[in-house]
C-alpha cells in the first residue's frame, strides 16, 4: 500500500485523539474499521506508529516521527494548495483574502462573491501573522484579517496598510456544559480566571501573535500556571476534548459553529484577555481601493457572527430552564 495525505491525516488525528475509539467518532467511522485502517498505515511504514493500552494510544519512537513529519508535510500541502490557487487567479476579476481561522472569513468571502464586480474569492487561513503579512508585501493576497495581541502590536511591511475592525474582541472559556465551574455560573455568565487554576487547558500551538504569552502572563496574575495539556490546529478536534470533560479551552465568541450543544461558553471577570481585529491590504494590488467596501464587510461577517452566538446562548438557557 502507498501512503497517501488521508493515510498522514488519519495517523495525525490519532495522534491528537489519543484513542482509536475517539478519533474514530470524531471521523464518523467504526472503531474496527479505523483500526484495520491503522494496520494498514502501519505496515506501509514497516513498523508499530502507536502503542496500545486499555486507556488510549501513544506514539512509539517510530510514531512520533511520524506524527511530526506528517503533520509538516500537511501544513506544506496545504500552504502549496493555497499559493498555488492564488497564483492561478484571473488578477482582474479576483480577490486573495487571507486570515486565521476565525467564523467572519467565510461571511467576508460570502460578501465578495456576492459582489458584482467580483468573479473569484480565493482563500488562505494561516495562523501565522509574519506569513500572512509577508504575502501581502510580496502581493500574493490583496487583503488579510488579522489579530493584533497588546503589547504585541502589528509591523507592517512597506506597501501594507491596515485599519481596525474590531476595536477589543474579548476571550471567552469553552467548558463543558457540565463542568461545576459552568453550573456554578449560569447564572451571571461569567467567571474568575483564577477559578479555572486546576483545570487542563486546550489549545491551538504556540505561534508568532502573542497570545498564548498574554495567556500565561494572565493566569500568573490570578495566581496559577496553566496546564496546556492538548494542542491542535483543528478548532473540533480542540472542542472534542472539551466536549468530553478533558479539559478547557479559550475561544473567539464567534467559534459558534464548532460550539456541540454540550459545551458552553463564558465570559471572564475584567476582561484579562482580548485582541483587536485588523484588517490589511496590499496598496500595490488592484483591489486596494476596495479597501472601504471590505471593511464594511467584515464588519458585518463580524457582527453576524456575534448575534449567531447570543442566539446560541440563548437557546441553550432555555434548554436548562426547560
Amino acid at each position: 500500500m502507498n501512503v497517501e495525505l488521508r493515510h498522514l491525516r488519519v495517523v495525525v488525528l490519532v495522534a491528537e485523539a489519543g484513542s482509536v475509539g475517539r478519533a474514530a467518532r470524531w471521523l464518523k467511522v467504526s472503531q474496527p474499521s479505523l483500526t484495520a485502517q491503522l494496520k494498514r498505515i502501519e505496515a506501509a511504514f514497516g513498523g508499530e506508529l502507536f502503542e496500545r493500552s486499555r486507556t488510549g494510544v501513544k506514539p512509539t519512537p517510530l510514531g512520533r516521527y511520524a506524527v511530526d513529519r506528517a503533520r509538516a508535510i500537511l501544513v506544506d500541502v496545504d500552504h502549496l494548495s493555497a499559493t498555488v490557487s492564488a497564483m492561478t487567479a484571473v488578477e482582474s476579476s479576483a480577490v486573495r483574502l487571507g486570515g486565521f481561522p476565525t467564523a467572519p472569513m467565510s461571511g467576508i468571502a460570502s460578501r465578495l462573491r456576492a459582489h458584482g464586480e467580483i468573479e473569484q474569492v480565493s482563500i488562505e487561513v494561516e495562523w501565522s501573522t509574519s506569513v500572512l503579512l509577508q504575502q501581502l508585501e510580496s502581493g500574493r493576497l490583496d487583503f488579510a484579517l488579522l489579530r493584533e495581541f497588546p503589547g504585541f502590536e502589528l509591523r507592517l511591511p512597506a506597501g501594507v496598510e491596515s485599519t481596525t475592525v474590531v476595536e477589543s474582541e474579548s476571550a471567552y472559556v469553552a467548558l463543558s456544559a457540565d463542568h461545576p465551574v459552568a453550573e456554578a455560573s449560569r447564572a451571571r455568565g461569567e467567571i474568575e480566571l483564577a477559578s479555572l487554576a486546576g483545570e487542563e487547558w486546550i489549545g491551538e500551538p504556540p505561534d508568532d501573535s502573542g497570545f498564548h504569552v498574554l495567556f500565561r502572563a494572565a493566569c500568573e496574575a490570578a495566581g496559577f500556571q496553566p496546564r496546556v495539556e492538548h494542542h491542535s490546529v483543528d478548532t473540533s478536534v480542540l472542542m472534542g476534548f472539551v466536549t468530553s470533560g478533558q479539559g478547557v479551552a479559550l475561544i473567539s465568541p464567534t467559534s459558534y459553529r464548532m460550539l456541540s450543544a454540550d459545551v458552553t461558553t463564558r465570559t471572564l471577570v475584567g476582561d484579562p484577555i482580548h485582541r483587536k481585529l485588523v484588517l490589511a491590504w496590499s496598496t500595490d494590488s488592484p483591489r486596494a481601493q476596495m479597501a472601504g467596501d471590505v471593511l464594511q464587510m467584515a464588519s458585518a461577517a463580524y457582527d453576524e457572527a456575534i448575534t449567531e452566538h447570543a442566539r446560541r446562548d440563548q437557546h441553550q438557557q432555555r434548554m436548562h430552564v426547560a
